[in-house]
Order: structure tokens, then C-alpha cells, then sequence
């Protein structure tokens, strides 16, 4: 199996914290014995209603997500984490279109040996940006299954 970071980029409020969140939900939902771990409050309930960083174990293989993905934010420390502390094989995180993030998303896939694989958010100023979320989710489940299962 390859590691991997999947990063879900685009601008500023056009659903990509959301559809991190939503592959959480979708994971601890589809596999409800893998435990799970809350890395910003341990111990407790994931919080939806701000950014998560969230490791989820399947069989052998161990997922982060970091739905943070401003300028000057958390993901400058947390990526590594995912990938150098928490030993993550898979990290889904969030980026901007350009600049820092995607730049520090690149050193640590290059430092800790990951393949990035890069998918816009879904985004429509007219339709229903909740079911976009989803389906931009469900997307990013098919390939973290094709990962996990050696077909990327």
C-alpha cells in the first residue's frame, strides 16, 4: 500500500473543512469498531461544529484528517504530526488553491515519503453545497478504499 495524502483544495468557504468532516463521519460510520481518536479534545466527542483532527485505525492501516487548512493556521504543525507522530498511512487534510498550505503539504509529503493526490471541493453558488460536501466526500472514500486495497 502507498501513503498518501489526499488534499482537498480550493478558496476561502467553499466546503472543504466540511467535506473533511464529512469522510469522518463517513469512516467512523462505515467501520463502528475501528477505534478512533480525537487529537484536539482526547478523550471526547468529536466537535462537527468546529475543525477536526481525528485519527481513525482500519484493520492495519491508520487515517488522520485535519479539516484546518488557512494560512497561518494549525496544519503547519499537524500534518507532520499526522505523518511523523501519529504514523498515519493516509492523511486527508484541506488546503487553499495556492501558497503556504499547499506548499507545506508538498515538504511533508516529500519528507515522510507520501503521494499527493489533489481534489478541488466541490462548489456551486446556486445548488445545495451540503449534498456537494457529501458527494465530495463519498468521491474521497472511493479513493482512500483504492488505496487501501493497493489498486493507487
Amino acid at each position: 500500500m502507498n501513503n498518501a495524502i489526499i488534499a482537498v483544495y480550493g478558496r476561502s468557504k467553499e466546503g472543504k473543512s466540511t467535506t473533511a468532516q464529512n469522510v469522518c463521519r463517513l469512516l467512523i460510520s462505515g467501520f463502528p469498531t475501528a477505534p478512533y481518536a480525537n487529537l484536539i479534545t482526547p478523550g471526547l466527542a468529536i466537535d462537527y461544529t468546529a475543525d477536526i483532527l481525528v485519527t481513525i485505525q482500519i484493520g492495519g492501516i491508520k487515517i488522520g484528517i485535519e479539516s484546518q487548512g488557512d494560512p497561518y493556521g494549525r496544519m503547519f504543525k499537524t500534518i507532520e504530526q499526522l505523518a511523523k507522530i501519529e504514523k498515519c498511512d493516509i492523511i486527508i487534510c484541506t488546503t487553499r488553491t495556492s501558497g503556504a498550505t499547499v506548499n507545506e503539504v508538498d515538504r511533508v509529503a516529500n519528507i515522510y515519503s507520501f503521494h499527493t493526490i489533489w481534489i478541488s471541493s466541490f462548489y456551486s453558488p446556486t445548488l445545495n453545497q451540503s449534498i456537494l460536501n457529501m458527494q465530495a466526500a463519498e468521491n474521497i472514500l472511493v479513493v482512500i478504499n483504492m488505496i487501501m486495497s493497493g489498486v493507487l
